[in-house]
């Protein structure tokens, strides 16, 4: 009896031992003590982008039980995008600035998993508020006004304008890149009408920028113009002696468009009218810009009157309707369009009045003296012009 209980005994520990050495290898299979994890490692090869950029994840680092491989890494990219690879490697471009946590769930063939994490910072691009009229007139001055941008971090921003995409101020091939201004506030004054299309380009301390593009319509001026008539005269006196000439130079073309003219040069009368030969001079207008020129010569009618010459001219330039409307960038560019009209322009430029005295010496010597060895003369001239009185319109 006593045999029987010690095989019995002996039994049992058997038992107990095969059951000691044998449920390690069951556990995995059996599922009371999980299948072997592996060792989750990611890593990003950038900590911080801007929206819109791709980053490359990296979990090819992680590890697995001997026996066992990895089957399976399952991505988390914190935005509500999901993704599975079966490589260790994947890339996720952020479209949403923010501070994101990626993880990798990394599975083995046994159904063991880990989970690693990694933090990335998205950076977000400046909100641009752009101020500015859409149409003004030639000389006026455009504001434009960027201080209401913002950036979502709240970071100190950098302003640049290119204030006109037809001009392509650095050379570099690309009229669109140009930096005519910086600063949130920009103002200038463009004299010639058009249509003008230019940017203006933010950025934050992260090199994020964006862009907008700006039109601006420039209208000319609107001007009219009434005519009116003035009579100026001029009034020149001297003194020459025989073969002399005295030149006066003058442009009345300043005061406006020349119409007529008439002059009249008249010589002082002679000591003793009756003995003496009268003294004659000669009057030569020359208008070299114009290529034209006209010369009178003095003449007495009777010895009681001085002896005198006068021309006059009519016409000169075209009448101009007496009131109208006319578009201009300035009023400079409006005076220079009226001078241009076909025919409008003569006598614009410099006069000439040359007076020579051809007969002034000897009069009448009496040994060998002159008692009246030259001359005094008088020119008067009277010119008539057409005078633009101009008012701006729709001011």
């Amino acid at each position: 009896m006593a045999w029987l209980q010690s095989m019995a005994s002996r039994r049992q520990i058997a038992l107990l031992l095969i059951v000691t050495m044998v449920f390690p290898m069951l556990a995995g299979c059996t599922g009371l003590g999980g299948p072997p994890e592996p060792n989750a490692r990611v890593e990003s090869d950038r900590i911080s982008i801007n929206a819109g950029e791709s980053v490359n994840f990296d979990a090819r680092a992680s590890t697995s039980p001997e026996s066992t491989v990895i089957t399976e890494y399952q991505w988390n990219f914190g935005d509500g995008q999901r993704s599975e690879t079966v490589q260790g490697y994947t890339s996720h471009t952020f479209i949403e600035a923010g501070i994101y946590e990626i993880s990798v769930t990394v599975v083995n063939d046994l159904g063991g998993d880990d989970t690693d994490t990694t933090r990335l910072v998205v950076n977000g691009f400046p909100q641009i508020s752009l101020s500015m009229p859409t149409a003004i007139r030639t000389g006026d001055v455009v504001t434009l006004d960027a201080s209401g941008s913002s950036d979502p971090e709240n970071g100190e921003l950098t302003t640049v304008w290119d204030l006109d995409w037809d001009v392509d101020s650095d050379n570099d091939g690309d009229a669109t890149n140009d930096n005519d201004a910086m600063g949130e506030i920009h103002r200038f004054t463009p004299y010639e009408s058009g249509n003008y299309t230019g940017s203006v380009t933010i950025s934050d301390e992260s090199d994020a920028s964006a862009t907008r593009v700006w039109n601006l319509s420039v209208l000319p001026r609107t001007y009219q113009v009434i005519w009116e008539e003035r009579t100026v005269t001029y009034d020149w006196d001297g003194y020459l002696e025989q073969s002399q000439i005295h030149t006066i130079t003058h442009t009345p073309g300043e005061e406006g468009r020349i119409m007529s003219f008439n002059a009249t040069l008249t010589l002082a009368m002679d000591i003793i009218p009756v003995m003496l030969p009268q003294d004659n001079f000669s009057l030569t207008v020359d208008v070299p810009r114009d290529d034209w020129s006209n010369t009178v010569r003095t003449e007495q009618s009777n010895i009681t009157q001085n002896a005198s010459a006068s021309m006059e001219y009519l016409n000169l330039n075209p009448t101009a309707e007496n009131t109208y409307n006319f578009s201009a960038d300035s009023l400079e560019e409006l005076l220079e369009m009226l001078n241009a009209q076909s025919g409008a322009g003569f006598g614009e430029g410099d006069w000439m009045w040359i007076i020579e005295a051809e007969e002034a010496d000897p009069d009448f010597p009496i040994d060998e003296v002159d008692p009246d060895g030259g001359n005094e003369w008088e020119l008067v001239v009277e010119i008539t012009f057409l005078v633009p009185r101009i008012n701006e319109v729709g001011v």
